[in-house]
């Protein structure tokens, strides 16, 4: 299996790329990232405010997959993820939704033990690894790694996890794919500003997914489809994740536009992926059985 380390790695998405190599459509391989902080808070006495932010979010990449054109819709399978701790949860002030709340940096180091990450000995977390950032070549404008959009980037969202996978439009020749921002685990909205940071070594494949016409990148598991819009207000990212599972409705079972509408009103469920990166991520969840069968995993 080829392997792709973190040594080389990139805090921007863009419409060109120096590829670290390729795969073949197909082809499993695996990437090592570090952590968001890119491995710089190693104790407690590491506050956020103190390390090098250029360095935040850092994606390993980017990666080419040969035989993928622009324009194509692709899936990348998340075959499985490692973790490598400890995990890191860093507060300073300002940081997440209640941050004005927040009076001073500090710094939590989380054992991962037991199938568990360690708040304190008495508190351990499920774990539930996932992938915050994982996105494309961009179509024309170069993207910080920490805001998603069209082309992926930093969705996180909670289901973005083994068995599940990704469903994206390349915008250039070769896709240069990149990933990074794992979570051992983390809440829907990621509220307070952090999950469970932490590096690891995700599986990934890369295969063309024929017969989806949607705009915006999707998440695809034994649950549905699940559409991951993203917009500098939430009400945005809504508005748009609802117009595009509505246009697939209308696709899937051969509607008139009004009647998708209502079609999607009813069955579709709304959720928020994220609220405190720079562009907000909402998910409209397209239950499996309205969805065609290529589309749901497992």
């Amino acid at each position: 299996m080829r392997r792709f380390g973190s040594e080389r790695a990139l805090t921007t998405f863009a419409p060109t790329y120096d590829a670290v190599g390729s795969v073949a459509l197909g082809e499993s391989f695996a990437v090592r990232t570090a952590d968001c902080y890119d491995g710089q808070i190693a104790d407690v006495g590491t506050l956020r405010p103190q390390i090098d932010m250029e360095r935040f979010n850092r994606v390993s990449g980017p990666i080419a997959v040969d035989g993928v054109r622009a324009s194509d819709w692709v899936r990348i399978r998340i075959e499985s993820i490692e973790l490598l701790g400890p995990g890191v949860m860093a507060l300073t002030p300002g940081l997440g939704v209640l941050g004005e709340e927040v009076a001073h940096a500090s710094t939590r180091l989380l054992e991962i033990r037991d199938g568990h990450a360690w708040l304190r000995e008495d508190v351990g977390v499920p774990l539930r690894p996932m992938i915050g950032i994982l996105g494309v070549a961009t179509s024309g404008e170069t993207v910080a790694s920490s805001t998603p959009g069209e082309h992926g980037g930093n969705l996180d969202t909670r289901i973005l996890e083994p068995g599940a996978s990704l469903a994206v439009r390349a915008h250039q020749t070769g896709l240069g794919l990149a990933v990074g921002d794992l979570h051992a685990a983390m809440g829907d909205g990621e509220l307070g500003g952090t999950g469970i940071e932490i590096g690891g070594e995700v599986v990934l494949s890369v295969e063309r997914l024929d017969g989806y016409a949607g705009r915006w990148p999707a998440v695809l598991d034994g649950d549905g489809v699940h559409v991951l819009a993203s917009g500098e207000r939430l009400d945005d990212a809504v508005r748009d994740a609802f117009a595009d599972a509505v246009d697939l409705m209308k696709q899937w079972h051969g509607l008139c536009w009004d009647d998708a509408y209502r079609l999607t009103s009813v069955v579709a469920d709304l959720r928020v992926s994220q609220v405190v990166n720079p562009r907000r991520t909402a998910r409209l969840s397209i239950p499996a059985q309205w969805c065609p069968t290529a589309f749901v995993e497992g």
